[in-house]
């Protein structure tokens, strides 16, 4: 079942081991930590302390390269920032908000990861500071991902199946779902407002 949906990936993974493991972790790689789990929980090419260590060895070089480009090139950095200005405005209110926590969850938010480093690269913020708290992160999000790959590797696959031969449904519920949340969130924010 697995190579019906991740077969180039998984193949990749076995034929190239850490290397690839490090390429994909370099440029970011939850799906690819999954997949070196749920390989990890079969007995194949990977450890998971190996994987592990791989793993943040990659996610370390990518973040500091990102950074470093945001810290050292900061008028390219803001170019790029520039076509996806919403994703700017979205980090930097949160870096206003939540400041240093954010270098250690922002690999969880997906879409975020790269507009995040170049931005707090860009700040000033103080490098020794942002490797502390960056190694952090990468080690939490090494080891989430890891072990959801490890543990629930087959039954992940198997809801992306699932979701895969009954999209119409899973699209039906998730428009019926969302109409809902909306709906009621209007009616709360209509609520407050005075007559």
């Amino acid at each position: 079942m697995l190579l019906q949906l991740f077969s180039l990936p998984v193949l990749v993974l076995m034929k190239y081991g850490y290397l690839a493991l490090f390429i994909w972790s370099v440029l970011e790689g939850e799906i690819g930590l999954m997949l070196t789990g749920w390989l990890v929980s079969r007995g194949e090419v990977f450890t998971f302390e190996g994987a592990f260590a791989v793993a943040v060895a990659g996610a370390f070089l990518g973040d500091n390269a990102v950074f470093l480009f945001g810290r050292l090139f900061e008028r390219r950095a803001m170019a790029w920032l520039e076509r996806s200005s919403w994703k700017k405005e979205r980090v930097l209110a949160w870096f206003r908000k939540w400041g240093s926590s954010l270098i250690v969850f922002e690999r969880f938010i997906y879409g975020t990861h790269i507009p995040a480093l170049l931005t707090i690269g860009m700040s000033g913020y103080p490098y020794l500071k942002f490797l502390f708290f960056d190694i952090l992160g990468i080690v939490l999000w090494a080891a989430t991902f890891l072990t959801i790959g490890y543990e629930f590797g087959q039954q992940a696959i198997n809801l992306v199946l699932f979701i895969q031969k009954n999209f119409v449904l899973v699209l039906f519920v998730g428009i019926l779902f969302f109409t809902i949340f909306y709906a009621l969130r209007s009616q709360n924010g209509n609520e407050g407002e005075p007559q």
